[in-house]
């Protein structure tokens, strides 16, 4: 059965006992203490449900009650939940939503059904349920571990992503043009760990939407409360590094008028289909000349989306992840915002193995601009593209009064911060 570890400090407020208790299941992607806490101020107390010998334990044991589950099964991680008495449950990390869910219903607590987080968690399955759902979807090839992928490509148009069956970050997701690629790609795959590979047709960009300053994607962050769904806010994506990794991102989005409602019809659609009815959502939106198409729906709050839609001037989605794990329906549309909020990834060319030097970060304008400049990787770190957006060395976070300024902005912090790689 799972040990409780630490019970955390008391707030100091005898109010704050009153306040329902939420217990969020955590790993290495979930979010650090402050954010948590400033997301859970005045709304919930929090508990935990980790590896208690975890750096991320030993910095949330500040805020509340910590139950080990490592090396449990189902029914002691149920028992051990229980013993904190929670009155909603989540979870911001793709690897616990099947546990999240078993937990969930075992507790008779609002989260993804056991259907629904299978399929957010395996993308073979997202894939087949929105398919069924009547969601036009790229064909698509499953190879399991140990299987050539090779004979069963004709049914398939080239180019073709391919990509692991079950990650997130675009982590060994690659292009191939045509058979021998493929083969390098999934035995690339394999060899860093992935035992299920996805191949699947690639979306085409829409030369209308693909641009210079901005890639032919967006995603759309969502939140769903007792059946209720609400999309929050849009998120325009600056082009790509190659082959698939993010460069960045701002809010709102360029989109408006027919594409952004067509956007927001398809992702309702997927998520619909896939029964999202509690919790936060963030799903990736290919805009094709065909129209939107669903690249992937995530069953969590995206991961650097949040400071952007606070910096834009946007409402909290972590607070309002937590309120809708407690049961609170969301109302209104898109999130009014009274600047654009960016984020600026410096990703290693796919050539770099490591870094040498991090020059200019000091002669970046301040706030509101810049409101944040974090070094991600330190000189001697290793890189490797393969593992995706997030090996990105340099993140900037800020805010202008609009899209025409940030992407001036972006320009100049490309051309001030100088990488140098080995």
């Amino acid at each position: 059965m799972g040990k409780t570890v630490d019970v955390g400090p008391s707030s100091g407020r005898a109010a704050d006992a009153d306040l329902p208790v939420l217990a969020v299941v955590c790993g290495a992607a979930s979010y650090g203490i402050f954010p948590l806490s400033e997301a859970a101020a005045g709304q919930c107390r929090l508990a935990f449900l980790l590896d208690a010998a975890s750096p991320v334990a030993r910095a949330l044991r500040r805020l509340g009650p910590i139950v080990d589950i490592v090396g449990t099964d189902d029914d002691e991680a149920l028992a051990a939940a229980r013993s904190l008495s929670p009155d909603g449950i989540l979870t911001f990390s793709d690897p616990h939503l099947l546990r999240t869910s078993a937990l969930a219903e075992g507790l008779g607590l609002p989260f993804h059904s056991a259907r629904t987080a299978a399929a957010l968690a395996d993308k073979v399955e997202q894939r087949r349920v929105l398919a069924a759902a009547g969601l036009p979807m790229p064909r698509s090839l499953a190879v399991p571990e140990g299987k050539e992928p090779l004979g069963e490509l004709d049914g398939l148009r080239f180019p073709v992503v391919v990509k692991p069956r079950n990650s997130a970050g675009s982590r060994d997701t690659t292009l191939a043009v045509d058979r021998d690629q493929v083969r390098q790609a999934v035995a690339a795959a394999r060899a860093d760990g992935e035992a299920g590979v996805v191949i699947e047709e690639y979306l085409p960009d829409d030369p209308a939407m693909a641009t210079s300053d901005v890639a032919s994607f967006v995603s759309v962050e969502s939140v769903a409360g007792a059946g209720v769904l609400r999309h929050v806010a849009v998120t325009g994506k600056f082009p790509l590094a190659p082959p698939f990794r993010e460069t960045g991102h701002f809010i709102p989005s360029h989109l408006g008028g027919e594409t952004l409602d067509g956007v927001l019809e398809v992702t309702t659609r997927a998520l619909t289909g896939l029964g999202i009815t509690t919790g936060c959502v963030h799903t990736e939106v290919k805009l094709t000349p065909d129209g939107p198409r669903i690249i992937e729906v995530n069953g969590r709050v995206a991961g650097a989306v949040p400071d952007v839609l606070l910096a834009a001037g946007g409402p909290s989605l972590l607070r309002m992840a937590m309120a809708a794990a407690l049961g609170e329906v969301p109302a209104g549309g898109l999130a009014a915002c009274d600047r654009v909020g960016y984020r600026v990834n410096l990703q290693p060319p796919e050539w770099a193995r490591r870094v040498r030097s991090v020059r200019g970060i000091d002669q970046l304008p301040g706030p509101p601009d810049v409101a944040s400049v974090t070094l991600l990787r330190q000189p001697g770190d290793e890189v490797d593209w393969r593992r995706g957006t997030d090996e990105n060395v340099v993140a900037v976070i800020g805010a202008t009064g609009s899209l025409d300024e940030v992407h001036r902005l972006r320009h100049r912090i490309e051309e001030t911060v100088v990488v140098d790689y080995e």
